[in-house]
C-alpha cells in the first residue's frame, strides 16, 4: 500500500514538474513574441513620424489652436492691464518648473524620452510605461 502511495505521488510529482516546465516554456516563447511586435510596432510608429505629409498635418491644427490662446491674454492684457500680465506670470513659472527637474531625470525614463524624440506618442509612450510598472505622469514633468 505504501509502495503504491508512493508510485502515485512520484508520478503525480512528475508530471506537475512537466507541466509547470512546458507552461514556462510557452510563456517564454509568447513573451518574446510580444517583445518582437512592441519593437516591430516602435520602428512603424516611428517611420510613420517620419512621414512629411503627416506632420504638416499634425504642426497644422495645434498651430491654429496656439493662435486663439495666444489672441486671448493679449485680449485680456488689452482689456485689462494687470490680470493679462499675472496669467502670463503665472504660466511662465508652470512652465519653467519642469526645467529644474531635467537634471533629475530618472534613467529609468531615458528609453521613453528616446521614444519619444523618435516621434513615437505620447500616449504609445504612455502605455508602454505602464506596461513596465512605471509612473506614466512622471514624462508629463519634463513636456
Amino acid at each position: 500500500m505504501v509502495a503504491f502511495i508512493n508510485h502515485f505521488i512520484v508520478s503525480t510529482v512528475t508530471f506537475l514538474n512537466k507541466f509547470a516546465s512546458d507552461c514556462e516554456s510557452k510563456f517564454v516563447t509568447y513573451e518574446q513574441k510580444i517583445q518582437n511586435l512592441e519593437a516591430s510596432l516602435l520602428i512603424v510608429e516611428a517611420k510613420l513620424a517620419s512621414i512629411d505629409v503627416l506632420k504638416q498635418l499634425n504642426d497644422g491644427p495645434p498651430a491654429s489652436a496656439e493662435k486663439p490662446s495666444d489672441s486671448q491674454p493679449t485680449a485680456l492684457g488689452s482689456s485689462e492691464g494687470e490680470p493679462g500680465p499675472a496669467g502670463e506670470v503665472q504660466s511662465q513659472p508652470e512652465i519653467s518648473t519642469p526645467n529644474p527637474p531635467a537634471v533629475e531625470r530618472d534613467p529609468k525614463y531615458d528609453l521613453y524620452f528616446k521614444m519619444l524624440q523618435l516621434g513615437v506618442p505620447l500616449g504609445a509612450v504612455k502605455n508602454k510605461i505602464s506596461f513596465e510598472g512605471l509612473d506614466p505622469d512622471y514624462i508629463d514633468r519634463f513636456l
